[in-house]
């Protein structure tokens, strides 16, 4: 039998990636641009697995596919992939926890080290024709004497937790898994004693606004918020107020709710943000991988490997 693949959707044109690993055992690929589940209705109605980025795969996409076997995400959120529904249907669900792991950790670092330095608006003074290190630069501590809070420890805030210990006085570690088992921390306290505060939690129903205005609240006046997860975990419009107020010292974000960030927005003319276009993911050999482990992915489970699984289609 010759398996067919469709990608649903992704940024990238060249599929040649993809291609090489599937035609490795005889896998057939075809790639569409499905922008809502009709789409994706119509494209892969006869496949024998998806290879998706951000179309939605809803109970509707899910239950009209005749021979769908498995379902790969490009990237490690699935927040777009109904993991329900196909369990119910008997599709495997799989993600790429593993591609950037190295990149995202590092990216939240540089953002943290940015914050402490105040690069961004020093950078706007030079640019500006002013030459003033303390016009801009709030009073801050040492780096070594201050503390950082990682919200999630999955494989990235394990990452990031190594490179900054050693660099900051303390590291603060909150997770909903290890809170239940009695390890940790409450994120109560994390929010009190952080003067930075790095996500990286998974996107969910819990999660959605983790940052709210009422946390926000609870954080330092000094604080900085770093998001390199997922733009929905943060109340946007809480955090600008938060920052208009002067709540916060500042924050740094690579993901928003709404992306590409709209023109004229709020954040991007504060002096105490840092921002950039979702780049934290992004190396050479990240770029590689997020094509080629999800390929990998779909090409073993295919031929009947075992493949790490976000679900049990067998239930």
């Amino acid at each position: 039998m010759r398996y067919q693949v469709v990608i649903t959707d992704c940024p990238w044109q060249d599929i040649s990636v993809e291609r090489e690993v599937l035609a490795q055992v005889g896998i057939s690929l075809s790639k569409s641009d499905c922008r809502n589940p009709e789409e994706v209705t119509e494209a892969c109605r006869d496949a024998d697995a998806l290879l998706v980025g951000w179309a939605p795969i809803n109970r509707q996409v899910i239950e009209s596919l005749t021979r769908c076997r498995i379902i790969v995400r490009y990237g490690t959120g699935y927040d777009n992939v109904d993991v329900a529904a196909a369990t119910s249907a008997g599709i495997a669900v799989a993600n790429n926890p593993d591609y950037c792991v190295e990149e995202v950790a590092t990216h939240s670092l540089a953002m943290l080290l940015a914050c402490h330095r105040q690069l961004f608006p020093l950078t706007r003074d030079v640019a500006e024709g002013i030459w003033d290190p303390t016009r801009s630069m709030a009073r801050m501590p040492r780096l070594s004497e201050q503390t950082l809070g990682i919200v999630g420890y999955g494989r990235i805030g394990r990452k990031l937790a190594e490179m900054a210990t050693g660099l900051l006085k303390n590291v603060l570690i909150y997770d909903p898994q290890l809170h239940e088992a009695g390890k940790g921390i409450t994120l109560e306290h994390l929010l009190a004693n952080s003067d930075y505060i790095s996500v990286h939690a998974p996107l969910t129903d819990d999660t959605h606004h983790l940052f709210n205005a009422e946390r926000l609240a609870r954080m330092k006046q000094s604080a900085y918020l770093i998001n390199c997860s997922r733009g929905q975990l943060v109340d946007t419009e809480a955090l600008v107020r938060a920052l208009e107020a002067n709540m916060l010292g500042g924050a740094a974000l690579d993901v928003f709710e709404a992306e590409p960030l709209p023109a004229g927005h709020p954040l991007r003319n504060m002096r105490n943000v840092v921002l950039t276009p979702h780049a934290a993911w992004y190396s050479t050999g990240a770029e590689h991988d997020l094509r080629a482990n999800p390929a990998k992915k779909v090409r073993d489970y295919l031929m009947g490997k075992r493949v790490e699984l976000l679900n049990d289609p067998a239930k």
